[in-house]
C-alpha cells in the first residue's frame, strides 16, 4: 500500500545517537537534526524507516514521537506499524504547517529499552494516574451484584408465643392437679361436684390388678402407688 503525497510541509526535530533514561523520562547526549521539506504523507511506514535510515546512518527499528507542548512521560508514542505510523502523519498535519518552528520531536532508541513503560511508571509516581484508575475501582464496585439480603422481620403484638405446655392446657392441669381460677371460683360458689373415685376389689387376683389413678380402698383411701392396695 502506498500513499499519496499531500504536498504539506512541516517542522519536525529527529533525535538519535543518544539514549533515554527514566525518572524523569528524557533523551541525553543525542543529534538532532531539523527537517522542514520532507512530505511525510508521501511516504509507507517502511518507505518511511529507509528514509529515516539514511537520516541518522544506523538502524531506526525503535521510533518514538512527541509533541511539543506535552513532556515526554505523558505524550510519548511508539511507531512500530502501519497504523501508528498514520497516527503519526495525522498528528504532524493536525500542527499549523505554516509555522518554521518544530512541534515535534522524533526519537530513536538505539538500546530497546521498555520506555512506554517507563512513562507508565512515573505517571503513577507522580499521582497522575492515580484519580482515573480510582474511579474506574469504585465503579467496578457499583456494578457489582450483592447477593447480600436484608431480612427484616416486623413482630406482631397481637401474637403471642410460649413455650411453658403446663401452664394452661387443660389435660395437664387436670393430670397433674392443678385448679384453675374458674375451677376455684366455681367451688368456692358450691357448683363443683364430688370426683367418684373407682374402689378396689380386694377378692380381685393379684395378677388382674390394673393400678387406676386415683382409686380407694373401702375405707376411702387412695393407693399411694395407684396399684388399688391401702396406702
Amino acid at each position: 500500500m502506498t500513499s499519496s503525497s499531500t504536498g504539506m510541509y512541516v517542522s519536525v526535530d529527529f533525535h538519535y545517537n543518544g539514549f533515554f533514561s527514566p525518572n524523569p523520562l528524557v533523551y541525553l547526549d543525542p543529534v538532532k537534526t531539523n527537517v522542514r521539506d520532507v512530505d511525510f504523507g508521501g511516504f509507507t511506514y517502511k518507505e518511511f524507516l529507509l528514509w529515516l535510515t539514511k537520516l541518522t546512518n544506523g538502524a531506526c527499528d525503535n521510533v518514538y514521537y512527541c509533541m511539543r507542548k506535552e513532556s515526554l512521560c505523558e505524550g510519548i508514542r511508539r511507531i512500530a506499524c502501519d497504523a501508528d505510523y498514520w497516527e503519526f502523519v495525522e498528528t504532524i498535519y493536525s500542527l499549523e504547517i505554516d509555522s518554521l518552528q518544530s512541534e515535534l520531536d522524533v526519537y530513536i532508541d538505539h538500546r530497546n529499552e521498555p520506555i512506554l513503560d517507563w512513562a507508565d511508571n512515573e505517571l503513577l509516581a507522580d499521582g497522575k494516574g492515580y484519580e482515573s484508575d480510582y474511579m474506574d475501582e469504585e465503579d467496578d464496585k457499583d456494578s457489582e451484584v450483592t447477593m447480600t439480603m436484608e431480612y427484616e422481620h416486623e413482630w406482631d403484638d397481637e401474637e403471642e408465643h410460649t413455650f411453658d405446655k403446663i401452664v394452661g392446657d387443660p389435660f395437664l392441669d387436670k393430670l397433674l392437679g392443678h385448679i384453675s381460677d374458674d375451677d376455684e371460683e366455681e367451688a368456692n360458689n358450691g357448683k363443683l361436684k364430688d370426683v367418684v373415685f373407682p374402689v378396689h376389689n380386694e377378692n380381685q387376683e393379684w395378677e388382674q390388678m390394673v393400678p387406676v389413678l386415683g382409686k380407694t380402698n373401702k375405707q376411702g383411701k387412695g393407693c399411694p402407688l395407684g396399684c388399688g392396695q391401702p396406702g
